[in-house]
């Protein structure tokens, strides 16, 4: 297992997109690890209501949650203006305020630094 891994403020965070169905969950999951920009993608279903240009809608959707560092938020943004396949994607960036520190080494360790 990894180091013991003491987390700073804000260095370890979770970001969240969502997307209409698993097929584009599992592109972009891919498109995330493979360019290192976390440590592991969940996804999970989700039923989302929401207001959309006047409309109230009531939706199915994939929920994807990136492990990773405040460091590769950048990276992801980038990635998910790139690749999303959302008019306006969700993403929101939400600090992860303390952790097993092995868990934590594992996110650090699996998440490529930005140079």
């Amino acid at each position: 297992m990894c180091d013991d891994v003491q987390p700073t403020a804000a260095e370890f965070v979770t970001v969240q997109t969502t997307v209409e169905d698993e097929p584009q969950a599992e592109r972009l999951a891919a498109a995330l690890l493979d360019a290192g920009l976390g440590a592991c993608v969940q996804v999970s279903a989700v039923r989302s209501f929401y207001r959309w240009k006047g409309e109230v809608h009531d939706d199915p959707e994939q929920l994807l949650t990136v492990k990773t560092t405040a460091a590769a938020v950048p990276g992801i943004k980038e990635l998910l203006t790139r690749d999303h396949p959302y008019e306006e994607p969700e993403l929101i960036v939400q600090p992860i305020l303390d952790g097993s520190p092995g868990y934590l080494g594992w996110v650090r360790e699996n998440t490529i630094a930005p140079t």
